[in-house]
């Protein structure tokens, strides 16, 4: 008897084996998309170490065709690369657009990640540059695709708000290193960006510390020699993103913030006189103004 139980027991063990591969089977037959359908959600089991750091953002002027090469175990990856939102081979027929490039660095290692799009799906997402191939998709055989397409006012503006919420959401000390990185070219000749000064402007904004006691913190020597000039610069000097964007006409909002930066540090340089800066910066992720939260210290 003993013996009959253990071949039932193995015999519904296999059944439910087999029953599993083809449900398994069917389900990935059915998440696999193509052209410009919409993609499954990837796998929940993949991870992504949080220490992803751009380091660089460069927006593009003209769309520019790629596609994935053949097989590819690339996913596609929300902004700060902690979420993978979709497989790459998924999607083998769709020509891809690059919005943006951004160099992202982990560990010692820096890549650059592409911003894709496709015109006929709204599934878009970063992609390591290595998994794609220039060029129109082999597999397409219409006319409307082009290797390289010019955009619109309409993509410009679109693309220009998509960056300024892309850029918002970093994390601040992402957003802050790269708009300062951008203002300390723009100061040039002007001042002298100084990060102890942006490490006490950070303490001033954030506690309730006296000028002197946040540049001991800070590291700076000889506080009481010095004279600070502190601004919280009021954003309703700032000027709108729009009227920003009519004169320039491009999708490049970063150099919007680092203007809008600038603007308010070389004034403080100017009126005060002092040629040593730094800044707090705290983007505004409201979706209204897209103005930065700004605190300059200046000596």
């Amino acid at each position: 008897m003993k013996k009959i139980g253990w071949m039932v027991v193995a015999l519904g063990l296999a059944w439910v084996l087999a029953n599993g591969s083809v449900q398994a089977a069917d389900k990935s037959q059915s998440q696999v998309k193509t052209g410009a359908q919409t993609s499954s959600q990837s796998s929940t089991n993949v991870v992504s170490n949080q220490n992803y750091v751009w380091t660089k953002f460069l927006n593009r002027k003209e769309a520019v065709a790629y596609y994935a090469l053949p097989g590819s175990s690339a996913y596609m990856w929300n902004a700060t690369h902690t979420k993978p939102l979709h497989k790459l081979k998924n999607y083998p027929k769709t020509t891809w657009y690059v919005k943006n490039s951004v160099v992202i660095k982990h560990g010692n290692r820096s890549n650059v990640y592409y911003e894709l799009y496709s015109p006929y799906s709204a599934v878009t997402g970063y992609v390591w540059r290595g998994a794609l191939t220039k060029g129109l998709n082999p597999d397409y055989k219409g006319t409307a695709l082009k290797a390289v397409m010019p955009y619109t006012l309409a993509n410009k503006l679109d693309f220009f708000r998509d960056n300024l919420k892309t850029l918002a959401n970093l994390p601040q000390s992402q957003f802050a290193n790269l708009v300062t990185e951008q203002v300390t070219g723009y100061m040039q000749g002007k001042g002298t960006y100084d990060s102890k000064l942006s490490t006490m402007a950070k303490l001033l904004a954030t506690q309730d510390i006296s000028n002197k006691d946040a540049a001991t913190k800070a590291g700076i020597t000889s506080p009481t020699a010095l004279s600070f000039t502190v601004k919280d610069v009021d954003t309703k000097t700032m000027g709108g993103y729009y009227a920003y964007w009519l004169k320039h006409k491009d999708t490049n909002a970063l150099r919007y913030y680092a203007a809008t930066v600038y603007l308010q540090v070389k004034r403080v340089a100017q009126q005060s006189g002092q040629q040593h800066f730094g800044m707090y910066i705290v983007p505004d992720r409201s979706g209204t103004t897209w103005k930065p939260k700004l605190t300059i210290v200046a000596y």
